[in-house]
């Protein structure tokens, strides 16, 4: 083993060194999959803030950055191997490599909208009363947490409001839309139930 890592040139032992742990990362996390552990690390943090958010996270995430390197290691190797100079190596190496980030990419898009339909509809959620569990800015600026019925499951939501005012720890508050696939926009109670009262009347 030693005697052949040494007669390989540098590029070819660089190529070499990012292709093997990827693909070893890339095997634990599809035995973490199998095994129920789905918690991808996101770059980007939070998803909650939309979907646009939603989809910048999931581009640059643990496994589609393994899945980059994976595809650049291995096309490195063949590539040098197949007597490639070392900047076409490259070049083709990165092609690969996104071809391998946006497969990756769009099977979690996918996989993630089969876990939605199969669990959660938060267009469920449009009329019901919930609480504010963090609170939530004012004018759409950012996002914050409520608690609410949904489908029977008493659920923590990423949620946004059009009000002037935040919307305060324990307030009430109506969900009036949903955004993207998680995260919903909410009023205060109170000028729902006025709105109510002036339809009535």
């Amino acid at each position: 083993m030693e005697a052949w890592w040494g007669d390989l040139g540098s590029s070819l032992q660089i190529f070499y060194g990012i292709a093997i742990v990827t693909s070893m990362l890339m095997a634990v996390q599809l035995a973490m999959m199998m095994l129920g552990f789905d918690g991808d690390s996101d770059m980007d943090g939070d998803m909650g803030d939309g979907e646009s958010h939603a989809v910048g996270s999931q581009v640059l995430s643990v496994r589609t950055i393994t899945a980059f390197f994976t595809g650049f290691g291995w096309t490195g190797v063949s590539a040098i191997k197949g007597g490639l100079a070392l900047p076409l190596s490259v070049i083709l190496a990165t092609a690969v490599g996104s071809v391998f980030m946006a497969g990756v990419f769009f099977l979690m898009r996918a996989l993630s909208g089969l876990r939605y339909s199969g669990t959660l509809d938060y267009r469920n959620a449009i009329g019901v009363v919930g609480t504010v569990y963090l609170p939530i800015p004012a004018k759409m600026s950012g996002p914050g947490k409520i608690e609410v019925l949904v489908q029977g499951r008493l659920t923590i939501v990423s949620a946004f409001s059009h009000v002037s005012e935040i919307l305060p720890n324990r307030s009430r508050v109506t969900v009036v839309e949903v955004i993207g696939q998680d995260a919903l926009v909410v009023e205060p109670l109170s000028t729902a139930v006025e709105a109510t009262d002036k339809e009535v009347t």
